[in-house]
């Protein structure tokens, strides 16, 4: 009898990690950041006189959590309205500043809609480059980096597999989230109606055309952070194999994460090895504030 897709996922995450489905079907709180361009800490003032009680959390004082119960009710409040927060998810928040951004830097975006991380780096970084290919998600990201008081943001409709082509060698850091089967938003109570392998095996093929422009538009020095919000080894350690497999001077780095749901990158999957360093990548499982991520941090040698 052939299974569904559901039967599928389901079994394929149990090999990854049982606890991702656990977290999958509980969604109990949502977070914010306060955004630099137009606020201080003053911003979570405004929001205790507007009725809520955000909770900071330990890593960040300009991150915060609120009960998921509040999350359309806040974007009616004044702080939300002159764009003083933005409602960005946990595990988005700590791999951008996981990429360690310095003043200094010329920081790329390869695949930047809505803009969430790009306006991370623009609140640190000298300049920020933000690639998006398509047309209206583009102009919603455009959209958003001005309502948000972001100048130091130059944005391009471009396909991120090419930039390197005209860029050659010229950033300090990139971040490539890259485009996958977005199996951190699936929602059980609405069943699993768009995933199936031929998906993930579509999207496998593109992450290796992206890695490879990401690493290629990095100086040598320079570090980088591939990233998806999906579950699959091929859509994740795959690529990160591929990269490290292609590239002598590709080094994958230590990352140390001020949280407890995590997983290191995995080695084997089904019939395939990967490198050993694979396993320096995190796995950010689904919990609270935080939907499932998986990155790697990567240093061009």
């Amino acid at each position: 009898m052939k299974k569904d897709n559901e039967a599928i996922f389901i079994e394929r995450i149990n090999k990854i990690n049982p606890l991702i489905l656990e977290g999958l079907k509980e969604k109990k709180e949502f977070s914010f950041r306060i955004n630099r361009h137009k606020a201080s800490l003053e911003a979570i003032d405004e929001l205790r006189k507007e009725g809520f009680n955000p909770k900071r959390v330990e890593w960040s004082e300009w991150v915060y959590t609120l009960p998921m119960e509040d999350r359309k009710k806040i974007t009616k409040t004044k702080t939300y309205t002159a764009n003083k927060i933005y409602i960005q998810n946990l595990s988005s928040i700590i791999s951008a500043l996981a990429l360690d951004v310095k003043e200094d830097d010329w920081v790329l975006d390869l695949a930047a809609a809505p803009g969430g991380k790009s306006l991370i780096f623009s609140e640190i970084a000298r300049k920020v480059s933000a690639v998006e290919p398509d047309k209206g998600r583009f102009f919603r990201m455009k959209r958003n980096f001005k309502e948000h008081g972001a100048k130091n943001i130059q944005t391009y409709n471009k396909d991120g597999r090419f930039v390197y082509k005209a860029t050659g060698e010229m950033f300090d850091r990139v971040f490539l989230d890259a485009p996958c089967s977005s199996e951190a938003h699936i929602d059980f109570n609405e069943g699993i109606t768009w995933w199936n392998l031929k998906r993930v095996r579509r999207f496998a093929k593109l992450q290796k055309e992206l890695i490879i422009s990401a690493f290629e538009a990095l100086k040598p020095g320079g570090e980088m952070i591939f990233a998806t919000c999906t579950f699959s080894p091929e859509e994740n350690e795959e690529s990160v194999d591929f990269l490290l497999k292609k590239y002598e001077n590709a080094e994958i780095m230590d990352v140390k994460l001020p949280i407890e749901n995590i997983q290191n990158g995995l080695t084997k999957w089904e019939d395939k090895e990967f490198h050993p360093d694979v396993s320096k990548s995190v796995r950010i499982l689904p919990k609270d504030a935080y939907s499932g991520f998986f990155f790697a941090k990567i240093k061009k040698n």
